[in-house]
């Protein structure tokens, strides 16, 4: 507690404002982010002007509303181009895509959601927008599963903070069937997602090792369910899981290294 008093209030305040813009929230009035942080709008917007200022924010001239601005996109282009895992499964990733005509996807677990390093598309119509950056819930999508099925203190985690949000009928919203369904996701190797995110769209995940063994990210691919009527599911699983040992190997796992 005694470190606390070394933290720059008005540069926390700033980073909580960088916070509001989370994937959901896309565009925020003054107002309305001063609402979020419980504050009066003239006393957030010294802090709102200056992040605009230095690029960390634009301002829709029509809209009066702020939104990520640039500067934001140069750094996570940095951080992204420096994680050596993302440039390991960046030629997986492309060829799932390629040769099962998938968006396949990169991603680990970053303060209890899901957030995604990177994305190969084959089929720019299937549901998913530009996804690079996001946070998604994960509970109800097959990374998600994966991640958490080998983080059990980020699942508690999640259950601790309430009840889980349904996004589609499907989403497993019960405690004790998501811990059976991450259990079985443990013994098989892989999760499934079957419109439990996006409803008409599946999803087939598998981990990713580090030299020590441990889960540190997770690769997927989504497609139509449509799909599944021609072809079997058994060839996306076959394939994902193979994706997920290479990119595991090429980052120093060995196979039998638990």
């Amino acid at each position: 507690m005694e470190r606390e008093r070394y933290v720059n209030t008005s540069l926390a305040k700033a980073l909580q404002v960088l916070d509001l813009f989370n994937g959901i929230e896309g565009k925020l009035s003054l107002s309305e982010i001063a609402q979020r942080l419980r504050t009066r709008p003239g006393s957030i917007y010294p802090i709102i002007y200056t992040l605009h200022k230095f690029g960390y924010l634009e301002r829709d001239p029509e809209t009066k509303k702020y939104s990520l601005g640039l500067h934001i996109l140069a750094l996570a282009n940095q951080i992204l181009s420096s994680l050596d895992i993302r440039e390991k499964a960046k030629p997986v990733l492309k060829r799932l895509a390629r040769e099962l005509e998938v968006n396949a996807h990169l991603a680990v677990l970053y303060e209890g959601e899901v957030l995604y390093l990177d994305r190969e598309e084959a089929a720019p119509s299937v549901v998913i927008p530009s996804v690079i950056g996001r946070r998604v819930p994960p509970h109800c999508t097959a990374l998600g599963k994966v991640l958490l099925a080998h983080n059990p203190e980020a699942l508690e985690g999640l259950l601790a903070k309430g009840p889980l949000p349904a996004l589609t009928p499907n989403t497993i919203t019960n405690p004790d069937l998501l811990r059976r369904e991450l259990e079985r996701v443990r013994q098989q190797g892989y999760a499934t997602d079957w419109e439990e995110f996006h409803e008409g769209n599946i999803c087939v995940a598998t981990p990713v090792r580090n030299y020590r063994g441990k889960v540190v990210a997770a690769i997927s691919v989504s497609l139509p369910k449509a799909r599944l009527t021609h072809d079997p599911l058994d060839r996306f699983v076959q394939a994902v899981v193979a994706g997920g040992k290479e990119v595991s190997s090429a980052i120093g796992h060995h196979m039998g290294d638990k």
